[in-house]
């Protein structure tokens, strides 16, 4: 019989994406506050307040968007039926995404350049290709699961 994941992982990593989702919502929301409040201290922010704010929103939807896959891929899963069509269109959803966020912040490195910001990009760069590369592992998987399922 197959190992199960011990609970302690899946509650903890359960809560994690719970925390990371709705948290992120709440962060996205506050942006124009902290940015009104933190363009006292940084007048990069005072200065340009409108396009960081909408760079910043446009990240953060993307981001939320990213956990929610996340969490639908998770409970595929906890229900140890991974290999499904769902989860082929939430890693091309996430490599879309992925791109997004970092055409958004390439935009802001256009603004202000800041070593950060080239590591952002590439970081949602290349988490984009391995999210469509593992769309196409995964595709495949399925493929291979119905072709089974169909010759029992």
């Amino acid at each position: 019989m197959r190992e199960k994941l011990s609970d302690g992982v899946t509650r903890f990593t359960s809560g994690l994406l719970a925390v990371m989702f709705y948290g992120g919502i709440a962060a996205t929301a506050a942006l124009p506050w902290l940015f009104r409040w933190a363009g006292k201290y940084y007048p990069v922010l005072r200065r340009h307040y409108w396009l960081h704010t909408i760079l910043f929103m446009l990240a953060g939807v993307g981001a939320v968007l990213i956990i929610r896959e996340l969490r639908r891929m998770f409970r595929t899963v906890l229900a140890e039926d991974c290999f499904v069509r769902q989860n082929v269109v939430s890693l091309r959803r996430m490599g879309y995404l992925g791109l997004g966020i970092a055409a958004v912040t390439l935009v802001r490195l256009m603004v202000i350049f800041t070593p950060a910001t080239l590591l952002i990009i590439l970081v949602f760069f290349i988490a984009a290709l391995f999210s469509f590369v593992l769309s196409r592992v995964f595709d495949q998987a399925v493929r291979y699961k119905e072709e089974n399922d169909l010759t029992i």
